[in-house]
């Protein structure tokens, strides 16, 4: 048993007396005596109860290091709390709460086989329907109603195994019957399906309860993209009538298999529709949805729709032109970025009595600025374009054929015959949109600084097929070429696309950019056809029949309370909500062991 002399405590308790006092029992020296006691007991460590003696029996420096000391624990401990409480605990997704989102334009056929043209039905479409494919917008072309596919050694045959746990909005299990049905309406000329001719000489049939295969004439390697349209309840239309199916009721009060389900709409004493009301949908297959319900309401301009998402009247807008974006840079609000599959470039019409010539066309590109115009117009939400590629599609984009040189550019067209006096005559022709007006202007400019004599012609947009494209009547003309999920050149740069309706707006020819861009479509290798689109686009950039410029990023607008948005690209604006069942307004606290 441990003696006083040798516990570690005693020298806490230690007292000089002087030889002549008389010792007086104190109260202190009773509480003293009691916590001596304790140690006598043979205690190495006294008892709690007797701890709160010790300030009693410390001098005055001990004191002050030990109200230090426990300080210095008190904060340690707090410390400690705060970071395993920040480590294990986060604000996660919680349900609940209405988001309402103003788009331009009125809806006329949420349904799948007609919303191709009206960009407010893509919207609700993508919301209410699912297909077999679907284009996510940070994974790409990934299976969506489909539990998984195969396709055949000869690139024919394409077999689907549909999921087992997707559900229509009444509740009814999705079917193989389903799937054939709307393809086969596809197909079915009486529908007047704007998809016909995506799915001519495609035959469907059922292998099982739960697999379909779609047999190709010949190899088509982008098929699997064609595969996203909105799969449509076989029971829910198939008592209509063909031929009237697009005056049917149905088609504002569709039934689908995706995350919300229409819930109402409103219209206007003029029968116009006003606003747009979708509820989630419990039992949808990908997870059930965070937000309530989500409210479309439409607006006949953009002025009036951004004035709305200023006033708070909307807390998202579908599209912000890039010169209004800095507005809504910041909370509160947030502004999205996904990159589009486009190239805007400068096509030449090479039948055009000046820009025949290679040297025409190699000055006019070397006195363009693109990073410039990428910055001005665009405000920065771009990437320079130097080929028929996407620059964020390829590991190693093309470089700048000529460079940026006006001195270079003034030279070649001296070699032509214009100089200071006589300039060169050119028109430059787009479409009178915002962005696009204000590129042309751009060039312009460049192109005046070098002595080109340019006049820029803005074409409205309902006439620019039947005045301008038809007949390729401009000298150049700035577009853009809008690519689907595969990025086929087929429709721009193949030679049988050069006269009307094809969009080989430079009508340029070469055979062995049509053998390449043959073969392409015929390879299900995605490693492979890239490499085919890079031979292209080297030989298309060798005799210059383009000035590829950039490609945008669309704009997109919502308020900073809304999250849980990821979109990386998108084919078209209604893939932004590609994963709106992850979106969220409420929010919970979590905690994470």
């Amino acid at each position: 048993m441990p003696s006083p002399k040798n516990n570690p405590f005693s020298r806490w308790f230690k007292r000089t007396r002087s030889a002549s006092s008389k010792p007086v029992a104190s109260s202190r020296e009773k509480r003293e005596k009691r916590f001596f006691q304790t140690l006598h007991a043979g205690r190495t460590f006294p008892a709690l109860t007797k701890w709160r003696f010790l300030p009693l029996v410390l001098n005055k420096k001990e004191r002050t290091l030990f109200w230090c000391a426990l300080c210095l624990l008190v904060v340690s401990v707090f410390a400690l709390l705060i970071s395993w409480y920040v480590s294990h605990v986060a604000l996660g997704s919680s349900r609940g709460g209405t988001y309402t989102e103003g788009v331009i334009g009125t809806p006329q056929f949420v349904n799948p086989l007609y919303a191709q043209g009206n960009d407010i039905d893509q919207d609700l479409v993508r919301l209410v329907y699912t297909g077999l494919m679907q284009w996510h917008p940070t994974e790409g072309l990934v299976t969506d109603l489909a539990e998984s596919y195969t396709i055949s050694d000869d690139e024919r045959v394409y077999a689907f195994t549909l999921r087992d746990d997707a559900l229509w909005h009444d509740g009814t299990p999705v079917t193989i019957r389903d799937v054939i049905f709307t393809f086969n309406a596809i197909q079915n000329p009486e529908y007047k399906s704007s998809l016909h001719s995506a799915f001519r000489g495609v035959t469907i049939e059922q292998i099982d309860d739960r697999s379909v295969a779609f047999t190709l004439s010949e190899p088509f390697a982008p098929f699997l993209a064609a595969l996203t349209v909105g799969i449509l309840p076989a029971e829910y239309w198939g008592d209509l009538d063909p031929t009237t199916a697009r005056l049917a009721e149905r088609n504002l009060t569709p039934m689908g298999s995706g995350p919300y389900a229409v819930l109402e709409f409103t219209k206007d004493k003029r029968g116009a529709i006003q606003s747009y009301t979708l509820e989630r949908f419990e039992d949808f297959y990908g997870g059930e949805p965070n937000i309530d319900t989500i409210e479309f309401k439409m607006y006949e301009s953009l002025p009036e729709l951004l004035l709305a998402l200023k006033n708070h009247n909307v807390e998202g807008a579908a599209f912000v032109p890039k010169s209004r974006v800095d507005e809504f840079s910041s909370a509160p609000y947030q502004l999205i970025n996904p990159h589009l599959p486009q190239v805007t470039a400068l096509f030449f019409n090479v039948k055009h009595e000046y820009v025949e010539d290679a040297r025409v066309r190699q000055a006019l590109s070397a006195a363009l600025d693109k990073d410039v115009i990428v910055e001005t117009v665009l405000k920065g939400h771009g990437t320079v374009a130097h080929s028929l590629l996407l620059p964020d599609s390829v590991e190693s984009p093309l470089e700048n054929p000529l460079g940026y040189s006006p001195d270079k550019a003034r030279t070649l067209l001296e070699e032509v015959g214009f100089d200071d006096e006589t300039h060169l005559p050119i028109t430059l022709t787009t479409v009178d949109q915002e962005e696009t007006v204000l590129a042309a202007n751009s060039i312009a400019d460049m192109w005046r600084a070098v002595g080109v004599d340019v006049t820029v012609k803005a074409v409205d947009p309902a006439r620019l097929r039947e005045e301008v494209l038809k007949d390729r009547s401009y000298d150049i003309l700035l577009s853009g070429t809008l690519y689907g999920i595969d990025p086929d050149p087929y429709p721009f740069w193949h030679s049988s696309q050069a006269t009307h309706p094809g969009l080989n707006l430079s009508q340029y020819a070469n055979r062995d950019v049509d053998k390449a861009i043959e073969k392409a479509r015929t390879l299900s290798d995605v490693n492979e056809r890239q490499g085919l689109y890079r031979e292209v686009a080297t030989t298309v950039n060798a005799s210059l029949p383009a000035i590829f410029l950039y490609q945008p990023t669309y704009s997109y607008v919502t308020s900073s309370r809304i999250r849980g948005i990821n979109i990386d690209s998108i084919v078209i604006p209604a893939d932004r909500f590609g994963q709106v069942h992850e979106w969220y307004i409420k929010t919970r606290r979590q905690f994470y062991w």
